[in-house]
């Protein structure tokens, strides 16, 4: 009778073990209730195990059960045959801007002056381990039918480094130079200080990470801030979702859609 009572104990203490983590928290829709694709891009996120606020901060998840959710297919670019775009894009998002040499942690942030100079400066990060991670993939974007080029330019250790960061930029057909125009349709940055004249129109992609997603075969656009910035009112608790759409006029123009914050389980 000892003998069962001790084998029954080792069995419960087992099956205990056994038991995945409880979920330590969850997404709470705060703006946007009543829309479709909010309160089902709401479930999806909770679907998965939100064990601390950063699970859904590099990339926002698709659950497979989710079948009107859908990822891009996004393919990495070969960066040294992509090089002159590359430079443009970085040149754009003030990553490697000619009149700032400064480092951000342990991860060097170069200045150069021509082309030449960068070729060098992107070599070395190619062989050190500084280098961004770009992914490219065509898709309609804003939702005009026709289909974009898109860019996702990831660089530094998202989300526990120093320096992190995620921004969606459009290029033209030929992906010779970046459209600024759709671009800037992708710009919902966090603004932290009042914009100044001449600035670069990519300040405040730092820190956020952008990712698309497609619901029910319409392209929508997501953001993950921190909020390493002094003044930031964007909390790392709080994912926005945006969709970018073109009228009759051929108007475009881009709406946050979709707000949630991380609530964790008491």
């Amino acid at each position: 009778m000892r003998k069962s009572n001790y084998l029954l104990t080792v069995m419960i203490l087992l099956m205990s073990f056994a038991v995945p983590p409880a979920i330590a928290g969850e997404y709470v829709l705060i703006k946007g209730k009543g829309v479709e694709v909010c309160e089902e891009y709401g479930k999806n996120l909770n679907s998965f195990n939100l064990h601390n606020k950063y699970v859904m901060a590099c990339e926002r998840k698709i659950n497979p059960e989710f079948t009107d959710f859908k990822k891009p297919e996004w393919v990495v670019v070969d960066l040294w045959e992509n090089r002159k775009i590359l430079e443009k894009i970085a040149r754009f998002l003030g990553e490697r801007h000619p009149i700032s040499s400064k480092k951000v942690g342990k991860e060097p942030h170069y200045s150069y002056s021509d082309f030449q100079e960068w070729e060098g400066q992107l070599r070395n990060m190619i062989e050190g381990k500084y280098a961004p991670t770009v992914e490219e993939v065509q898709i309609d974007i804003d939702n005009d039918v026709n289909k974009e080029n898109i860019i996702k330019y990831s660089d530094g250790n998202c989300p526990g480094g120093n320096y992190f960061g995620a921004a969606l930029i459009v290029l033209n057909d030929n992906k010779s130079e970046i459209d600024i125009e759709k671009t800037k349709q992708l710009l919902q940055n966090p603004q932290y200080y009042p914009k100044l004249p001449n600035e670069l129109l990519s300040r405040g992609w730092e820190f956020s990470m952008y990712d698309v997603f497609l619901y029910k075969g319409k392209s929508y656009f997501n953001r993950w801030s921190g909020n390493q910035a002094p003044g930031s009112k964007d909390k790392i608790d709080i994912l926005k979702v945006f969709v970018t759409e073109t009228n009759k006029a051929k108007k475009v123009s881009t709406k946050e859609i979709c707000r949630y914050r991380f609530k964790s389980a008491k």
